[in-house]
């Protein structure tokens, strides 16, 4: 199937700029469900390397539907007075995406792809709003494990060598001994939410997964081989949730051919495939 496309403003305060994917010759029934695409960190809403394009484009031969839209303050959107911290504004925005999307498509089923901050968006989407049947989480929250922690130590060791390893904690030790004791501080810690968080205790984290698994939600977890430091091998995502009841009720993917931002033709092709397959093999064959 083909596409057309066109842009939109959105929003209560018609601040957040939108592109509509639809399925030219589609038939009259409602669509399976729509597919929701937008920023990774402060990439616009056309994706790290256009891959909210080639997905939505892809998409739209499988017959979904799709909805790309810059969140407040990035790519082409505005931001919006009033008092919401900027993350809770994000997840309000992507509600007013759907809400737009389901008056326009028909359709109350949502999946969203979400890259970086996108994916952190889209999990406390999900648990906010039951329309969202499922979620792609690029590169979210990751937690070091016996297992990443001596990878990411042999992969500084290969980066620095011995000696370049001594002499960094020679000058950090050095560096610690110069340091004056701290002054006691005056100031105040910045507002909660101001900024998206990073990381949240692990506890909360497993708590939100386990939430949307018992919704029902469908939930991919994928990772790129580019962060060695951080996420590092295919085994790590078991190894951070060992023991949880949804393990087994949850998807993984490790792209060992993918960076963060899907630079190569290899990388692209790679979470292209993947994100084909879950959604035909798994989403749209559960069908509700």
């Amino acid at each position: 199937m083909s596409a057309t496309e066109h842009t939109l403003i959105l929003g209560e305060a018609q601040h957040l700029v939108a592109t509509l994917t639809e399925v030219d010759g589609q038939p009259p029934d409602t669509p399976p469900l729509v597919a929701l695409l937008t920023n990774s960190g402060v990439i616009p809403r056309s994706g790290p390397n256009r891959m909210n394009v080639h997905l939505a484009r892809e998409f739209a031969r499988m017959g979904v539907p799709s909805i790309r839209f810059d969140l407040s303050g990035l790519g082409d959107s505005g931001r919006p007075d009033g008092g919401r911290a900027l993350l809770d504004q994000w997840v309000a925005d992507t509600r007013a995406a759907m809400d737009h999307a389901q008056r326009h498509f028909g359709c109350a089923r949502f999946v969203m792809i979400g890259f970086c901050s996108g994916a952190e968006v889209a999990h406390l989407v999900g648990l906010q709003d039951t329309r969202l049947r499922a979620a792609l989480l690029w590169d979210l929250y990751a937690y070091p494990t016996p297992v990443s922690r001596v990878l990411a130590w042999a992969h500084r060791l290969g980066r620095l060598g011995w000696r370049g390893l001594c002499r960094k904690v020679r000058v950090r030790l050095s560096g610690l001994l110069r340091r004056p004791l701290p002054a006691p501080s005056t100031a105040t810690a910045a507002p909660a939410g101001d900024a998206p968080s990073r990381s949240p205790d692990k506890a909360v984290f497993t708590q939100r997964i386990q939430a949307l698994v018992d919704q029902d939600v469908d939930l991919l977890f994928a990772y790129a081989q580019g962060n060695p430091l951080w996420f590092n091998h295919a085994g790590q995502f078991r190894d951070m949730f060992r023991g949880q009841r949804f393990l087994e009720r949850v998807d993984f993917e490790f792209l060992d051919t993918a960076d963060h931002l899907l630079t190569t033709p290899a990388a692209q092709q790679a979470f292209l495939r993947m994100t084909q397959a879950w959604l035909r093999d798994k989403v749209l064959r559960r069908g509700r």
